[in-house]
């Protein structure tokens, strides 16, 4: 027989991919991946080491976020391995020798001393090599080919100008990215105009403003939730004409008969369940925005908000700030202290080429930067038990919104009639009740404070439209007597008169209810005349 889904069981997978899609957001962060770096310039006659080592040396180096940042320091004059330091704060100039020292540990290069001075006057015997050398391109017996090398300057500048990156300034947006742009453009409009150029009302405004725009997908909901409660009198009818039996044939032949009503009256069970997976994009779509506003809303490019990360976070002795960022999804948290950290320090920042033109733009858009302050605390910044204590609220009203929300949406809202037989039948929904606040907090915990603010205060704006919408558009109640006239349409008040047998439990207590075969189920339909069988 065909399998029937109960739209209750879709729309909590609709749920569910809501749930992993945003969990993704959250958590999932760029991938490592390997990238190889390939030297420039290179002159035979300069440097010692071979192109190719001197390749594989740099594309160590970049990958390794502690080498990488010892390498910097070096050409800042400080040695992150062995040194012990208290102020990064000026440049010492570059040290070959603290570079030789962060290439060695690396790159498990051992470099020898520096070669004697060569004495003109001295001649080699033809086809014989200096004393302690080798002949071009060979290495001592037992040895690999880059170890016991002469390190020379010009090796190591190599090296540096290899793994430099030169910051892409200009934006290029695919469609998807162009729609979040102008989202955004929007919502920076409603910041700097109706919000007096605090994000935290900005974003409540932009909610507002975003469910009212789907407030046609919402009535679209409603009616669909109508036109079921209003087929509610006949499924009742067919669920009693079959009460009792609680095996698997009679439940499946329940669930037909209740889609073969709904397809006679041209109802669609998951018609309530599109504008549910029309607004999962959308509701992505803004979650990236409100998360990501140096892209989104000011209009930065990913490479940009890259290079301002890695400036934030990278180490004093390398040139950077030496700062954490507890939030690494996004640019939220980091456009949040633009304002109040010193960014001086960019335009002699080496890991980038183009530092200079980096702290132009970062200075442009520091113009733009909105409040995230309400009084003297900072939403941009993400809960934590070691500081922003009074930021711990924002995960707490987040569980006690959603779980308050959804209770009330359930008063506001057609709840189907679920299958008691079922195992399970009824958990589902506490489940949901219990796990859809937990989740919402534990992300809540993840994310600037500004991003659990928007969904408390839309949880809030959805069941303010719910009731709105229950109000307008109210569900049908029925009377007793409305049950019984469907049952009348339905025919559904004709029993088969028990069969009796010769000292059976029924004959014993003939209150009580026989129980039915699994291979008459179809037999109601049918007269039998009553006979004991002796």
């Amino acid at each position: 027989m065909k399998k029937i889904f109960n739209s209750r069981i879709f729309s909590i997978i609709v749920l569910l991919v809501a749930i992993s899609a945003l969990f993704t957001a959250c958590m999932g962060g760029a991938q490592t991946i390997t990238v190889t770096k390939t030297v420039t310039n290179y002159d035979g006659s300069k440097n010692n080491l071979k192109q190719e080592e001197l390749d594989t040396i740099a594309t160590t180096i970049y990958n390794n976020k502690e080498a990488k940042e010892a390498f910097f320091a070096a050409y800042r004059g400080y040695d992150v391995i062995d040194g012990q330091y208290s102020d990064f704060s000026q440049d010492l100039g570059v040290n070959y020798d603290y570079v030789k020292k962060v290439i060695s540990k690396y790159a498990s290069i051992t470099f020898a001393e520096e070669a004697p001075e060569e004495n003109p006057d001295e001649e080699t015997p033809e086809g014989t090599t200096p004393e302690g050398t080798t002949p071009e391109g060979t290495t001592p017996e037992g040895t690999p080919e880059a170890e016991n090398v002469i390190f020379v300057q010009a090796d190591a500048d190599l090296i540096l100008a290899a793994i430099q990156d030169t910051v892409e300034l200009n934006t290029k947006r695919d469609l998807l990215g162009n729609i979040r742009y102008y989202i955004g453009t929007a919502l920076n409009w409603i910041t700097k105009t109706v919000g007096f150029g605090n994000y935290i009302v900005g974003i409540c405004i932009f909610a507002i403003f975003i469910e009212l725009l789907m407030m046609p997908l919402t009535i679209k909901q409603q009616k669909n939730s109508i036109k079921q409660a209003m087929l509610r009198p006949k499924e009742m009818a067919i669920r009693n004409r079959y009460k009792g039996r609680n095996d698997q044939a009679t439940q499946q032949k329940v669930a037909q008969e209740i889609q073969d009503l709904y397809q006679k009256e041209n109802f669609n069970p998951m018609g309530g369940c599109l504008p549910m997976l029309i607004q999962l994009p959308i509701v992505m779509i803004l979650y990236n925005i409100v998360v990501d506003p140096i892209q989104n809303v000011l209009g930065g490019s990913a490479s940009f908000v890259n290079a301002i990360k890695t400036f934030f976070t990278t180490s004093q002795a390398a040139g950077g700030l030496g700062l954490t960022l507890k939030s690494t999804n996004g640019s939220i948290e980091l456009l949040s202290q633009l304002k109040n950290v010193d960014f001086s320090g960019m335009q002699s920042f080496a890991f980038f080429k183009n530092s200079e033109e980096v702290y132009e733009q970062l200075l442009a858009f520091r113009g733009n930067v909105p409040s995230f302050n309400i009084g003297s605390l900072n939403f941009g910044f993400t809960p934590s038990f070691k500081e922003n204590y009074v930021l711990l609220l924002v995960p707490v009203l987040t569980f006690v919104t959603y779980f308050f929300s959804m209770k009330l949406s359930k008063k506001f809202m057609y709840q189907p009639t679920q299958n008691e037989a079922a195992p399970g039948a009824g958990c589902s929904t506490k489940m949901m009740e219990y796990s859809m606040p937990l989740m919402s907090t534990y992300f809540a915990f993840l994310v600037p404070g500004a991003v659990g603010i928007y969904w408390i205060f839309r949880s809030i704006i959805m069941t303010i439209k719910q009731y709105i919408m229950s109000k307008i558009m109210p569900l049908p109640k029925f009377t007793e007597e409305d049950y019984k006239a469907a049952e009348r349409e339905l025919g559904s008040g004709s029993k088969r008169p028990q069969r009796k047998r010769k000292n059976s439990e029924a004959d014993l207590d003939p209150n009580r209810e026989r129980p039915r075969s699994l291979h008459h189920i179809d037999d109601d339909d049918e007269e039998y005349p009553t006979f004991i069988e002796k």
